[in-house]
């Protein structure tokens, strides 16, 4: 039932207390509804609130993806870095050993060996799918022309005799000497002069002197 004047005085209520009772209740009626209106706009805010709150969950989940991504790729970067410089060393290995191999067979005493590694270059070797060396008759050539003084020669008996190069009781020269460049780069000492010189100071390269 609604609360009028009329109905009011029915309940001998004054006339006074009547206008107080209206006034009351219309501004509890006003109040209710802008209350009501500020409830209705909250809530038609609440799909445009519901899509921010998506967008903003799905930048989040991209950001993560990026995030996860790039630890990935820095990760992988370093493992195919470390896995090339793996395989680099074996590389290396199996070709110092095959290069080792040939100079044992071109009869280049095993005590000279190492020295004369340490000055060949294995890098520029290329080895088969057997893993042998791929020139390996072109090498042992130059390794008996170049090394010959490290050849060890056998006696007509058959006994094995090493016939190292004579060590007169010190280095004579430097590995700096050995190896001295000209201004063009070019070495000073000619490939025959070279061999010489590290042959008559084999000591620098077996004991890592300067």
């Amino acid at each position: 039932m609604a609360l009028t004047r009329k109905f009011l005085r029915t309940m001998g209520i004054e006339d006074d207390k009547i206008d107080q009772i209206i006034e009351a209740h219309t501004e509890t009626v006003d109040g209710l509804k802008d209350a009501l209106e500020k409830a209705q706009s909250e809530a038609d805010k609440l799909p445009d609130i519901q899509k921010q709150l998506e967008t903003a969950q799905a930048d989040l989940d991209a950001a993560k993806k990026d995030s996860y991504k790039v630890k990935y790729e820095a990760i992988k970067e370093d493992f195919d870095a470390y896995k090339a410089e793996q395989a680099k060393k074996d590389t290396r290995a199996a070709k110092e050993s095959a290069y080792r191999a040939l100079l044992k067979e071109a009869g280049v005493s095993e005590k000279r060996i190492d020295a004369v590694l340490k000055v060949s270059d294995v890098d520029s070797v290329e080895l088969d799918e057997k893993g042998k060396i791929s020139d390996a008759k072109e090498r042992m050539k130059s390794i008996k022309e170049e090394w010959a003084d490290f050849i060890e020669t056998r006696e007509i008996q058959g006994a094995n005799t090493p016939n190292p190069p004579a060590n007169t009781g010190g280095a004579t020269m430097t590995r700096e000497e050995i190896f001295k460049t000209d201004s063009n780069g070019r070495y000073v000492l000619d490939a025959n002069e070279r061999q010489k010189a590290i042959a008559e100071n084999i000591e620098l390269f077996e004991k890592g002197l300067t």
